[in-house]
């Protein structure tokens, strides 16, 4: 069955019910109809798999490397819930992806009217999709961070030691900075419409900007740096204090998350489908 059969079947059946009903669903109801649809999609699976895979991987091999610069006399000790943080560069793409694709995908094909039909108030239908988007994120980031700190503690060896205190930050950490990040690339879909701008986007945030800006000769795009989306993500994931601490890291992963989200949200209030 393809995506847009998937989704049309999902759609209807929730449609049916809410005229059968002569009631507009309710906020859990939406959130049921959006989680119902995004498992639906094979593409769900096989991206979340993806992810999974790469972060394993690459968790593993920032362990293996530690191990053995360690052994050859080098500094290279890291917590390994550190390491399995430091290693959702390459995840985070695929989860920042996936929470576009959840609402372009919808565009593309067509369905966010029937979307639309089964859910009117275009604020419910946002956030319910927001509220799945970002509990997703934030449940799949501390299966990251555990499955990586599982791959990363025995092939580093006692390069890799930690305690409860920094598994525990990492997993809060990893988890919060994903779902937030979820909620936000939702947001910048609904902005763009388009897939390809959505994770052209996503790159930049992620990617590019973090490497940009600290090469410039001027101080505020330097400070700017520390208080973009990924390097909030590693202060709160690792319990850093400098340049601040997780309480205002949280902030703002939350600032990001309301500005990115709340303008797609607005916009979609007042844009035709």
């Amino acid at each position: 069955m393809s995506h847009k059969n998937v989704v049309d079947s999902s759609i209807e059946r929730n449609a049916t019910l809410s005229r059968s009903s002569g009631a507009r669903p309710s906020f859990g109801a939406a959130m049921f109809f959006e989680a119902t649809k995004l498992w639906a999609v094979r593409s769900t699976r096989i991206t979340l798999a993806s992810a999974l895979i790469a972060h394993i991987g690459l968790s593993w091999l920032l362990a293996f490397s530690a191990k053995a610069s360690g052994d050859n006399g080098y500094e290279s000790f890291m917590p390994a819930p550190y390491m399995s943080l430091a290693s959702l560069q390459l995840a985070q793409l695929f989860v920042a992806a996936l929470a576009a694709l959840s609402i372009t995908s919808e565009y593309s094909n067509g369905t966010i009217f029937s979307s639309l039909q089964a859910v009117p108030l275009r604020a419910r239908l946002l956030g319910a999709k927001a509220a799945v988007i970002g509990i997703l994120g934030f449940v799949f980031g501390l299966l990251l961070i555990g499955a990586g700190t599982l791959l990363a503690a025995p092939a580093a060896g006692h390069y890799g030691a930690f305690g409860a205190d920094e598994l525990l930050i990492a997993l809060f950490g990893g988890g919060f900075y994903l779902g937030a990040l979820s909620m936000m690339m939702l947001g910048v879909g609904v902005l763009l419409r388009s897939t390809a701008g959505a994770i052209t986007s996503a790159f930049v945030l992620i990617f590019g900007l973090p490497q940009i800006l600290p090469l410039f000769n001027i101080q505020w795009l330097q400070d700017l740096a520390f208080y973009l989306p990924t390097n909030a993500g590693q202060i709160l994931g690792t319990g850093q204090t400098e340049p601040y601490g997780a309480t205002v890291a949280v902030l703002v992963l939350v600032l990001w998350t309301l500005v990115l989200l709340g303008s797609g949200i607005w916009v979609f209030k007042r844009r035709d489908a």
